[in-house]
């Protein structure tokens, strides 16, 4: 059995990436519409202006889910971010020099965006169970809407992550030092 070739899977990861890409585009665009109607929808229900509108979307409306889109919103953007410098990565990979100064800063910027969606994510739990406690909304299903604080609220993983990828980030920002030195020895 012949093995396959790394730039075989070099290409395929880049051809994977540039379909991701895509993907994520559209779902972008797609739920970036759906959270921006439903916010239109419910500022013309609350303030009562425009058109009633029918029972089953006022449901709809009051639903948890709603509360959470524009997460979703956050969290596509982090991903199709993060999946954008990979695949900058990717292609220094394909052209056969990977160890160039500005895949350290790659990495350091993919470091920075999970950090910030991680704090983004705190914050919008926080905000979504004082919207919970403020409207009165019942909790369903027993689910405890207080805030958790400690290694329960923590997702170590993405912030060992980021630890992970800012010593990569250095260690590549070194590593093209040192080939930039050796090229300039005799």
């Amino acid at each position: 059995m012949r093995a396959l070739s790394p730039g075989f899977l070099t290409s395929l990861l880049k051809i994977f990436l540039d379909v991701a890409i895509i993907v994520l585009w559209g779902l972008l665009v797609l739920a970036s519409l759906v959270t921006l109607s439903l916010m239109a929808f419910g500022i013309f229900s609350l303030t009562g202006m425009g058109p009633d509108l029918p029972d089953a979307f006022v449901r709809f409306l009051q639903l948890d889910i709603v509360i959470a889109l524009p997460l979703g919103v956050a969290a596509i953007i982090a991903i199709l971010f993060i999946t954008d410098r990979l695949r900058r990565i990717v292609i220094t990979l394909v052209q056969g020099d990977p160890f160039v100064p500005e895949n350290a800063g790659h990495l350091r910027a993919i470091a920075l965006a999970i950090a910030i969606y991680q704090i983004i994510r705190y914050g919008a739990h926080g905000i979504i169970a004082l919207i919970f406690t403020v409207f009165g909304r019942p909790v369903e299903s027993g689910v405890s809407v207080q805030p958790e604080f400690g290694l329960n609220a923590l997702n170590i993983g993405a912030w060992i992550a980021v630890i992970a990828l800012l010593v990569l980030s250095e260690v590549f920002r070194e590593g093209t030092r040192l080939r930039d030195e050796q090229k300039l020895t005799i």
